[in-house]
């Protein structure tokens, strides 16, 4: 380990000392006196440690294939270089780019890339990332902020879209198209019976039945809600004794978990869909503020708005699910020289070609000062 390293793991370290030691029973939340919901046993934070690793799940990237000068952010096999030119932002966009606060989504059936924007409701990208256009879609995806979003494909049929808005207090369900909407508003449970205070930040979906909306701006609870009718269940969890802002809901389907990014806290908190109870909580480098994260196999990338140094821009953090490790820390703006990386809000991963020999990138969106940009794993350089 390095000195880089092991002030990354003191870090965390310190930084779970200091923070709420267990997430407890009180933690998961009933509708009603009558909620007979099975009580998660206490949870400890651990911290993530730091990982270098030689090798990936793809090929390396060919030595030398990087111009002499090129700069790099990263460790080891996963290191990245800026991809100029790609995601360029279509000059309808470009009026509401500054303080973007949205969301970035991958359909590899279309090879898109789609753009929550304030304002605008969604940009798409495609052709390897190089071709943009303003989606037409309905009024209601452009009226407030589409914050989190998540697509589901279908045989057959375009992809199913979740859009959170976190201004219009709307969680809001549509397909490829982009012109119907259905939506879902204030959740019915006795936390919300003052019709106020619902904010949701993300939403992702389980399958074509059930989907999952976490309120990280409002009053911090998740929840699950049917597809058909679209209807708010029966259950409700968390709230601020879980996290003061559990930014981030994402599906890791090969675990049959959700993974719940609770930004306040630098965490990634694990949650059995099975057992209903709290199964790990994963400890960022002290002050990561990580707003969600995107999952590839074993690895997720977690963007930041900033972490414990705070004379650096937010990173990115990749970590190894399975090993349990953070594997790479990347600082587009520090390392790379990307000015307008300042608070990275959203990234997804995004891959061109197929199986071991396929190419690697991170699209990232940061809201300070707003916009978006693409980085290209290249390997290690050294």
């Amino acid at each position: 380990m390095n000195f880089h390293s092991l002030r990354l793991a003191l870090s965390a370290a310190c930084l779970l000392a200091c923070a709420p030691a267990t997430l407890r029973a009180h933690d998961i939340q009933p509708p009603d006196s009558k909620g007979g919901h099975a009580q998660p046993a206490e949870v400890k934070p651990v911290a993530l440690p730091y990982h270098i690793e030689r090798t990936g799940p793809v090929n390396r990237p060919k030595p030398g294939s990087l111009k002499p000068g090129t700069k790099v952010t990263g460790q080891g096999f996963w290191t990245f270089a800026d991809a100029p030119g790609l995601v360029p932002i279509p000059a309808a966009a470009a009026p509401h780019v500054a303080g973007a606060h949205g969301t970035v989504m991958f359909d590899p059936a279309k090879d898109t890339v789609y753009w929550g924007l304030r304002g605008v409701g969604f940009v798409a990208f495609s052709n390897g990332l190089t071709k943009s256009w303003v989606v037409q879609g309905h009024p209601a995806l452009a009226k407030g902020n589409i914050h989190g979003a998540d697509l589901l494909q279908r045989s057959g049929k375009t992809p199913l879209v979740v859009a959170a808005d976190n201004e219009e207090g709307q969680v809001h369900v549509t397909d490829g198209a982009f012109q119907k909407v259905d939506s879902l508003g204030i959740p019915p449970f006795p936390q919300y019976a003052d019709r106020k205070g619902f904010a949701p930040t993300d939403a992702i979906f389980l399958n074509r039945n059930e989907l999952w909306v976490t309120d990280g701006y409002g009053k911090a609870y998740f929840m699950p809600a049917t597809l058909a009718p679209l209807a708010y269940g029966k259950d409700i969890y968390g709230g601020k004794s879980m996290s003061e802002t559990p930014h981030g809901i994402t599906y890791d389907r090969a675990h049959g978990t959700l993974l719940i990014s609770a930004r306040a806290e630098g965490r990634i908190i694990t949650w059995d869909l099975k057992k209903k109870i709290f199964q790990a909580i994963d400890g960022l480098p002290s002050g990561s503020t990580v707003c969600d994260v995107d999952i590839w196999g074993d690895y997720v990338v977690a963007p930041c708005l900033h972490d414990h140094d705070k004379t650096k821009a937010g990173p990115i953090f990749i970590v190894n699910l399975k090993k349990k490790a953070i594997v790479a820390t990347l600082r587009p703006k520090d390392d790379l020289g990307i000015t307008g990386a300042q608070s990275i809000h959203g990234a997804c991963w995004y891959f061109t070609g197929r199986g071991k020999s396929r190419e690697v990138y991170i699209v990232h969106t940061p809201w300070n000062p707003g916009g978006i940009g693409a980085l290209k794993l290249v390997g290690p350089t050294e």
